[in-house]
């Protein structure tokens, strides 16, 4: 999601313009609120001060003040304004700063949260590989389509909550310092983030592993000399898997009976005795019979990434020859 990023110039040109509202007007001011913002987030404080200039109330003003590592907006009034003014004025502007920074806090902040979210919480990771699972989780939300249903249900289901949140703070608070409010008091949100970043991060390594695990299985098969130029797989009525040779003559030679006898001493299934199987042949085709008999769909994408163009799926049966 592009965060709203001025120039310097263009920044003081919004600055100027709006310290120029009725500066002059008496000396005196009282000031309604005060919200403040990191160093690092001044991209958001300056959309804050841009959203906030079509307001044009009478006396108001906007003014910028530096404290340490923060910087506060000030919005403020003439005090000589009557006190039933000063009220309506403080209620106005209390709900626009609630709809603005609500905003905010769940779309552009989402992008510098996840970031922080994953430097904090995957630290023992090599910079190399932490910064390789930022790009991929920031690509992942913002680029791809998969999890973009994920994060806009989470914008939806906290965006009302913590405006409220910022209303109830604000009615007997007259600062709000955006980070230190998202810290104590937005805990549940950033707790939910956190676990949506983890199950992506989560997600995006097993895939990672699973991508490495198919180049070695491929590496694997391209170094073999193919034993059978064919293989035609049949599913049986026990679902398990039978293979023809080119002839289609049951393959049945000693290494794959010894797999065949793994199966008692081990938790492998059939399923990892076919890839086995093939990756032992490595033949130069493979036709799979029956295909939408095979409801592993995970198992089949296996087989055609492995022995990549080299694979037919079939919806025809066939029987071995005696």
């Amino acid at each position: 999601m592009a965060h709203i990023m001025f120039t310097e110039n263009r920044r003081e040109a919004v600055y100027k313009r709006i310290r120029s509202r009725d500066l002059n007007e008496g000396s005196g001011v009282m000031r309604f609120f005060s919200i403040g913002f990191e160093g690092r987030n001044l991209g958001l404080m300056d959309s804050v001060i841009e959203k906030m200039e079509d307001i044009r109330f009478q006396g108001f003003k906007i003014e910028e003040r530096k404290a340490g590592d923060l910087l506060f907006i000030n919005y403020m009034v003439n005090d000589s304004d009557s006190c039933e003014s000063w009220s309506e004025l403080r209620d106005a502007l209390k709900y626009r700063i609630a709809d603005i920074l609500s905003d905010f806090i769940v779309n552009d902040l989402q992008h510098m949260m996840i970031e922080r979210i994953i430097e904090d919480e995957y630290f023992y990771f090599e910079n190399e590989d932490r910064e390789q699972i930022r790009q991929e989780v920031l690509n992942a939300v913002f680029e791809g389509k998969e999890y973009e249903s994920l994060f806009n249900q989470l914008r939806e289901k906290w965006h009302d909550p913590i405006r409220q949140r910022i209303l109830e703070h604000l009615d007997t608070h007259n600062e709000l310092i955006v980070e230190g409010f998202i810290r104590f008091r937005l805990k549940d949100f950033m707790k939910e983030l956190i676990e949506t970043v983890d199950k992506i991060v989560e997600e995006l390594l097993v895939e990672r592993e699973y991508n490495e695990f198919i180049k070695l299985l491929r590496y694997f098969v391209e170094i073999q000399e193919p034993k059978v130029r064919e293989v035609h797989v049949l599913v049986d009525d026990d679902r398990r898997y039978i293979l023809l040779d080119d002839s289609m003559r049951v393959i049945n030679n000693d290494i794959l009976k010894e797999l065949a006898r793994e199966i008692s001493d081990t938790e492998m299934s059939y399923d990892d005795l076919l890839i086995s199987s093939l990756i032992t042949i490595a033949p130069s085709k493979i036709t799979i019979h029956g295909c939408d008999k095979i409801k592993n769909t995970e198992l089949l994408n296996t087989i055609n990434k492995v022995f990549r163009g080299k694979v037919v799926m079939s919806h025809e049966g066939l029987y071995p020859q005696n």
